[in-house]
């Protein structure tokens, strides 16, 4: 995993104001994420607006008249050294111009005139966050009517109330709770938010509402047709309540916007607005008393064409056409309010052990270890329904919603397909435990499992995609007792230790690896507390190396965190701990022998494939180069969408008649890269990547082979995928 992977999440309105980024931290240095090699898209951000006024006229928006200003972002801009693909140096910064849109409504009502208000107080309070930065931590609790708002201190509250008292606002108020969001939706009378009548198909991922009629809901969108009209995509709608203070703000770049207006199937007027240099669109709509928002993301497929050996991104997108099929299948004309009685709903639950529709749910164990638990449910459907796919660990059985948030399913090992395990854990890091040292899941904790239907979950690995299938339709509601428990907590060291520690990543991805003083290690049967001179070091997980819980009787447990998610060890068995840098540590009143026995047999490291060579081949460099290699594409919350690139340095590269030899840190390693050699004469010959590996000093490599045979004297140059030219010595 490199240093330069990215986590990029779909959706941008301003995490200011969204329930769902509330709880987004502020930069720390010493702040250390694993992410994923390749960078997924972020979702543009756009707006749009729709004015009805009275009953009958209906006036057209455009973008500009719901325009609060424009804002420069700046970015840092670095130089990188040539021979190894790391930043040097930094050569200062750039600037793009983003224009700010509201989401509160038309310009002058007043929910528009307090955003606009808030939005200038906002250019001028903190606009560098050192305020925030400074009070980090001690952030004023200003109440849950507040939250969300992201206020941080009393001279921001005070106007913010200010604000509301002029134009005579309300907060969005508190978020009510719901077990579910199937149970959110029955208490505001509502089934989903399509037209009656729709083929399209959501599945809802996060939903939240608000005591004053606020309503946010993320989902994913499939609508079924043919290869040009079938739609692919996810959701985020928005219902905003003019009544209520409404800053929430999108951002957009300059680019070519496209907009039109646009009557739904239903009767809805709405807004729409797309570019082709952003991955989504919006949609609006205007009530008499709410707004309503829709994003779409719009990339349907992502894949690249090569222009002259260089990658280029390539996008394909929804058409017109197809986000009006959106707009037609989407009731934007809903105002969510909670029926009356809602919190009497019956929602129909059943006990434990009770069918529904010959489906049952059953507590095999309960075990908590005092910081985590591990609850283990039996799943049984009628015969012949199987739950579990021997030959595909991707087809698995799931809730709905509910209790399943950290659930894994398994087979039972009762060789039979109806019936298996679906192991639910929870477990609390030591720095959100009580500061007075108390339990979190003491001995005879109660829980409540709530769970909500039955779906059987497949994912197809070649199309990216996943599919749920509704079993039965149905909840078990029922209290777990946390009876099984062991929550000793047993310290390791008797002393400080340094062991090697991942402390974060250059930019060419390598982990920089540093000896750290280890003051600390407890062990408890879920999970392992480190403590370190600085909280973010790994001692745990870096490349190519984990580490282990060892037993007495010689098997051992991989872990990458102090986590151990679905595993449960006998800390009565255990013989050691093995760091990432293979350190060991026995487990105190451990006989010494016992340990030496478990260490000796850990398995030897494999030894490292010999090298490939290449028979009569010529080095075409003389020092290493740097290269480039497209690591995926990504639009910005400002829209722009680019290609995005990892640096690697390239030591070597080894030409023969019919193979070809790099020495890269992974550039080159794609199964699917092509090499072209240029001839003297004009022809060209292909070299396709046939494998790689890693040498003995742990460096990578990968193979080529020629199309055809190479005559080496009539060899004028080589072309690299991202057009780095090697000329023939």
């Amino acid at each position: 995993m490199t240093g330069k992977d990215i986590f990029i999440g779909l959706s941008y309105i301003d995490g200011k104001y969204i329930e769902e980024a509330e709880n987004a931290m502020l930069p720390s240095e010493n702040l250390k994420i694993r992410t994923f090699r390749r960078p997924m898209l972020i979702a543009a951000i756009i707006s749009l607006m729709l004015l009805l006024v009275g009953c009958t006229v209906v006036y057209l928006l455009n973008m500009q008249e719901i325009k609060l200003g424009e804002q420069e972002v700046t970015y840092d801009v670095y130089d990188f050294d040539p021979r190894n693909g790391e930043a040097v140096s930094y050569v200062g910064q750039a600037q793009r111009t983003q224009q700010v849109l509201t989401l509160a409504g038309l310009n002058g009502t007043p929910a528009s005139l307090a955003a606009r208000e808030w939005y200038e107080f906002l250019e001028s309070y903190d606009p560098d966050l050192e305020i925030k930065r400074a009070i980090w931590g001690n952030i004023p609790d200003f109440g849950d009517e507040y939250y969300g708002y992201d206020i941080y201190t009393q001279e921001m509250k005070d106007k913010l109330d200010e604000i509301l008292a002029k134009y005579g606002l309300k907060l969005k108020g508190k978020r009510i709770e719901f077990q579910t969001d199937k149970l959110m939706f029955k208490a505001l009378g509502m089934e989903n938010v399509l037209n009656p009548g729709s083929e399209a198909v959501i599945d809802m991922q996060m939903a939240s509402y608000y005591e004053n009629g606020n309503f946010n809901l993320h989902f994913l969108y499939d609508l079924p047709g043919d290869e040009e009209t079938a739609i692919h995509s996810q959701g985020w709608l928005y219902y905003r309540n003019k009544a209520c203070f409404i800053p929430d703000t999108a951002v957009l770049t300059e680019a070519e916007w496209e907009e039109w207006n646009y009557t739904t199937a239903s009767g809805d007027q709405v807004l729409i607005v797309r570019s082709e240099d952003a991955a989504s669109a919006w949609f609006f709509c205007d009530l008499p008393d709410y707004t309503t928002s829709l994003q779409i993301s719009t990339i349907q497929e992502m894949y690249e064409e090569k222009d002259d050996g260089v990658p280029v991104a390539k996008f394909r997108q929804l058409t017109k056409a197809q986000l009006e099929r959106v707009a037609d299948s989407i009731d934007f004309s809903l105002e969510p309010k909670l029926v009356e009685g809602w919190e009497d709903l019956d929602d129909g639950a059943v006990a434990m052990g009770e069918e529904i529709n010959g489906y049952r749910i059953d507590v095999e164990s309960a075990f908590t270890d005092g910081w985590g638990y591990r609850i283990v449910l039996r799943i049984t459907a009628p015969e012949g329904v199987a739950l579990t796919d021997p030959d595909n660990p991707n087809v698995r059985v799931q809730a709905g919603d509910g209790f399943n948030n950290n659930g894994y399913c398994e087979e039972d090992g009762d060789g039979k397909l109806n019936t298996c395990r679906y192991t639910v854990t929870d477990y609390i890091r030591s720095t959100q435990r009580p500061e007075d040292g108390s339990l979190v899941y003491p001995e005879g904790y109660a829980t409540t499992v709530y769970w909500e239907d039955i779906y059987l979950h497949t994912y197809d690995t070649e199309k990216n995609q996943s599919h749920d299938q509704l079993l039965v339709e149905g909840t078990w509601k029922f209290n777990i007792t946390l009876d099984d428990a062991d929550t000793r907590q047993i310290e390791l060291l008797s002393e400080p230790i340094t062991a090697k520690a991942c402390t974060g990543w250059k930019m060419d991805g390598t982990d920089v690896i540093e000896e750290r003083e280890i003051t600390s290690l407890k062990l408890h049967s879920l999970g392992i507390d480190l403590t370190s001179e600085t909280s973010s070091d790994d001692f745990f997980c870096f490349t190519g190396q984990f580490s282990y819980i060892g037993m007495k009787d010689g098997t051992r447990m991989e872990f990458l965190s102090g986590e151990f998610h679905n595993k449960c060890i006998d800390l009565d068995e255990v013989a050691y701990v093995q760091l990432a840098d293979k350190t060991i540590i026995p487990m105190p009143g451990v006989d010494a022998e016992i340990v030496q026995q478990a260490v000796a047999q850990i398995p030897a490291d494999a030894e490292a494939d010999p090298m490939p060579t290449v028979e009569g081949g010529v080095e075409l460099l003389n020092e290493p180069i740097t290269i480039k290699n497209l690591a995926g594409y990504a639009t910005d919350a400002t829209g722009d969408m680019e290609p995005l690139y990892e640096y690697f340095t390239l030591k070597s590269f080894v030409l023969g008649p019919d193979t070809a030899l790099a020495l890269d840190k992974r550039a080159l390693e794609a199964p699917d890269t092509e090499i072209q050699v240029y001839m003297t004469d004009g022809s060209q010959i292909t070299l396709r990547n046939t494998g790689c590996g890693r040498n003995a000093d742990n460096e990578a490599y990968s193979t080529f082979a020629a199309d055809e045979t190479i005559d080496l004297s009539q060899v004028d140059h080589l072309q690299l995928p991202d057009g780095t030219i090697l000329d023939m010595p």
